[in-house]
């Protein structure tokens, strides 16, 4: 699959099987109850006697009932119940126990073991969760399981929870285009939030770097690599002061640049298979909590990489129409806005417009007094998406109207200039100074 993304080189050791798997404490699944029960002696009726159970807060009265039961009682589903139970509590150990006791009896497992699996990896507080995780997907082939996108996005979910893009990286640029492991919106929305997260990450150490620089040097110097981009220029210890700053700024950037990356590959792979009607491959949609992640980072970025976070203007085009989009040839495109197309294409709901998403498209345009583009953007909303903006009118009216205003007076000193602040941006200030020092920051 082509992709835009620099390919991550990394050695990964070879997998035998999940009998040679990293080992972790088991502890032995319960099997004796804290009342007593009667034991279905039919599957389906096993299955509800365990849903009954473990939704009244005793699991392992469920897990042991369940434990109980005759072989013939039992069936893939109840256990893939049990892992999926232990799997949201984030209790790894027990999970991979019912994994192995499901086995055991002669229970093949299915997809939607592996997911739990992947899931419990996710949710737990092992260090070897990273591995495990691994080992546990590529396993999948031992056991006559085909991963889906579904499997692949558990894995994602694992080196999201752990920090780790690089092999989130990896293992998405191994993805094929088409088929059941081409990437969903969950995976290019999971890669979108792990680099959120890292240019987060990378203005604390800028803040703590520019506050102190002896507390600077030793956060920086002892900084895991496992949080660390594979892109990332690294940090040595006799490095100046400067240079750490120097750095970290280029981190920042480069962080960026591939969560751009990341969104003009969904963009790109969305259009494709909206188009595609022969296709056998699922569709992509649009929601908004792609778009509101590489937004806010837009906002984070701005001041420091203003001609990056620019290019928000040309993602917020292309979504929603209104404003001139230009290519990556400099060519002005009228295209079909993206969320119309694949709102269009499919049968799904999603919500592709919401007051949020409308308040970071608005204020990213506000802060580089692209007034214009704002009041295209209103005018594409009203036309394509009435319905999602009909209760956001009373809301935006003013501040519309103040836009347009803008937009019409001439460039000329005799005239009213802008205020320094518009309504919107007055709007936003007061709501930060009301809110948490910690929600200030976009």
């Amino acid at each position: 699959m082509l992709r835009s993304l620099a390919t991550v080189l990394r050695n990964v050791r070879p997998y035998s099987s999940m009998r040679d798997s990293i080992q972790i404490k088991r502890r032995p699944l319960p099997t004796t109850t804290s009342i007593e029960y009667t034991i279905p002696d039919d599957p389906y009726l096993l299955a509800k006697k365990f849903q009954q159970v473990s939704r009244s807060g005793k699991l392992d009265d469920a897990v042991a009932i369940v434990m109980q039961a005759k072989t013939r009682s039992q069936s893939p589903v109840v256990w893939n119940l049990v892992i999926s139970s232990y799997a949201r509590l984030g209790r790894l150990s027990r999970a991979l126990r019912a994994f192995s006791e499901m086995r055991r009896r002669g229970f093949p497992p299915t997809q939607t073991t592996f997911t739990a699996l992947l899931q419990a990896c996710a949710l737990g507080d092992s260090e070897k969760a990273v591995d495990i995780a691994e080992q546990t997907y590529k396993s999948m082939d031992t056991f006559g399981v085909r991963p889906s996108i579904i499997n692949v996005n558990g894995l994602l979910s694992v080196y999201q929870r752990k920090h780790d893009m690089a092999r989130a990286l990896e293992c998405f640029n191994e993805l094929p285009s088409a088929g059941a492991q081409a990437p969903s919106l969950a995976t290019y929305t999971i890669l979108a939030s792990m680099c959120r997260r890292q240019i987060s990450v990378l203005y604390e150490e800028l803040a703590k770097l520019k506050s102190d620089h002896s507390k600077a040097d030793q956060s920086t110097s002892d900084q895991s690599t496992s949080d660390q981009p594979f892109h990332f220029v690294s940090i040595e210890d006799n490095t100046s002061h400067s240079q750490r700053i120097a750095i970290v700024r280029h981190n920042i950037r480069q962080t960026f640049t591939t969560l751009l990356d990341i969104w003009a590959t969904y963009a790109s792979d969305a259009e494709q298979r909206a188009t595609n009607l022969d296709s056998d491959t699922e569709r992509l949609y649009f929601d908004t909590r792609l778009l509101k992640v590489v937004l806010k980072s837009c906002h984070s970025v701005y001041e420091d990489e203003r001609a990056l976070a620019r290019k928000g203007f040309n993602i917020i085009a292309h979504v929603y129409g209104g404003m001139k989009r230009v290519d990556e040839n400099g060519v002005v495109t009228n295209s079909v806005p993206l969320a119309v197309l694949l709102r269009e294409s499919g049968d799904v709901e999603h919500v592709v417009l919401d007051a949020d998403v409308l308040e970071l498209a608005i204020g990213l345009c506000d802060r580089g007094k692209r007034y214009a583009n704002i009041v295209r953007l209103w005018a594409s909303l009203n036309e394509h998406f009435a319905k999602e903006v009909e209760p956001l009118q009373r809301r935006f009216a003013d501040e519309i109207q103040e836009f347009t205003e803008l937009t019409n007076t001439p460039n000329d000193p005799l005239q009213r200039k802008p205020p320094k602040m518009t309504m919107f941006r007055q709007r936003r200030a007061a709501l930060r100074t009301k809110a948490p020092a910690s929600n200030q920051k976009e």
